[in-house]
């Protein structure tokens, strides 16, 4: 079976962390894009894979991106039957225009720089902790807070732009 629509939006969403996605949308034009696909392919290795999430259409069943020529392949195993289909980076960019305004793309801007910001902060040891206590109550569990509040900023404002398949009205 071939994708559906639904299919498309969904492996467009999963693909894309918030940071990769405000690169990507950065990117001047289809050579840039394809050169981008494939290197972010590579990093990922020959075979990308994840479930899909609770509320989405056949949750729970594996999807799987590939490598393939100017885009990749997607595949859906699931219970019902497997669905595959061939997207390029240029279909890609055009999910994610059709969604995306200027609000958005300041919302994602000013979350990736907000958490990137916040993550460089980071103390791994305990100096000018005197102890390991102190370093987790003083500077980590308040760095930790303000990082899960940050990666949902970032979250929501991937989701802005990339919706699952039951969209939802959106505030901007």
């Amino acid at each position: 079976m071939t994708l559906s629509d639904g299919d498309m939006r969904l492996a467009v969403r999963d693909f894309f962390s918030p940071a990769l996605l405000l690169e990507f949308i950065g990117l001047a034009d289809s050579e840039a894009r394809a050169a981008w696909g494939e290197r972010v392919m590579k990093e990922r290795g020959l075979r990308f894979t994840q479930r899909r999430q609770p509320g989405d259409p056949d949750a729970g069943a594996l999807t799987i991106w590939t490598p393939a020529p100017g885009g990749f392949r997607y595949a859906v195993e699931a219970k019902a039957a497997q669905r595959t289909g061939y997207a390029t980076w240029e279909e890609v960019h055009a999910v994610i225009i059709e969604r995306l305004t200027a609000a958005r793309h300041v919302a994602l801007r000013e979350a990736v720089e907000n958490f990137r910001a916040h993550e460089a902060g980071y103390m791994p040891g305990l100096v000018p902790f005197a102890t390991s206590e102190m370093w987790r109550a003083q500077f980590y569990e308040p760095w930790s807070s303000r990082s899960c509040a940050l990666q949902l900023d970032a979250a929501s404002a991937l989701l802005s732009i990339l919706p699952g398949t039951n969209e939802n009205p959106t505030l901007f």
